[in-house]
């Protein structure tokens, strides 16, 4: 009884901010282990155990790793020195309407302005699902990706959009070195994320979308965790 009066109190506190009610939370995030796919060249996470139970009354480990390490949000500081840091975002932009865009991707292939909803509005995090996330296991998942062209990245800068979050380690095709959609994308503001997975099991074009980065002073970018409230 407890449980459904405090949601209660939160869906009530949600659809008054604009946002739609929670009946279903999906977990869109990673784990974060040593075995993690990470970018090339950035270094495995590493685990290291600082004290424990039988010995202090407690366990707690240590972490190495990337900030950029698994489910990530990339600021704008990170292709933008000078702009906003992690810790600069203002917590209103983490939890937001998000409008679902499928589609289908294979190796290298662009999105395109053509494959974007025209349902996409100002403040919008749009998120693509290109079906990228079922190649994870496969050894071109960090290398061969499809992402954004920098024609449909300038024309989500354009729609003002929050953010744009795909199912893949990085809003730029694995073929593209410039970083294209990175530097229309994050100098204009717009957040990234990076590496969602389980947006198959979203049935609905529209939900609210919960980004929860670490607030880490001066940091480019934090792994997340990322929530879908259907």
């Amino acid at each position: 009884m407890r449980e459904r009066f405090f949601l209660l109190l939160i869906n009530r506190g949600l659809r008054g901010n604009g946002i739609m009610m929670m009946k279903k939370v999906i977990d869109l995030t990673m784990s974060v282990s040593p075995a993690i796919k990470v970018f090339p060249g950035s270094l495995q996470p590493t685990f290291v155990g600082w004290s424990r139970f039988d010995v202090h009354g407690y366990d707690s480990e240590v972490m190495h790793m990337s900030t950029h390490t698994g489910t990530h949000m990339d600021a704008p500081s990170h292709f933008a020195p000078g702009k906003q840091a992690i810790d600069d975002i203002s917590a209103s932009r983490l939890v937001t309407q998000a409008v679902l865009v499928k589609v289908p991707k294979k190796a290298d292939q662009l999105i395109e302005v053509s494959d974007i909803s025209e349902e996409v509005r100002q403040g919008d995090t749009v998120v693509f699902a290109t079906g990228w996330e079922r190649q994870y296991k496969n050894s071109h998942y960090m290398t061969k990706n499809p992402g954004l062209s920098g024609k449909a990245a300038a024309y989500l800068v354009d729609k003002q959009v929050n953010a744009v979050a795909i199912d893949g380690p990085s809003i730029d095709a694995g073929f593209d070195v410039k970083f294209t959609a990175h530097n229309i994308l994050l100098p204009s503001g717009v957040l990234a994320v990076e590496n969602l997975c389980n947006l198959d099991k979203i049935k609905q074009k529209r939900f609210t979308l919960v980004v929860a980065p670490l607030k880490l002073a001066g940091a480019s970018g934090s792994p997340v965790r990322a929530l879908a409230l259907l």
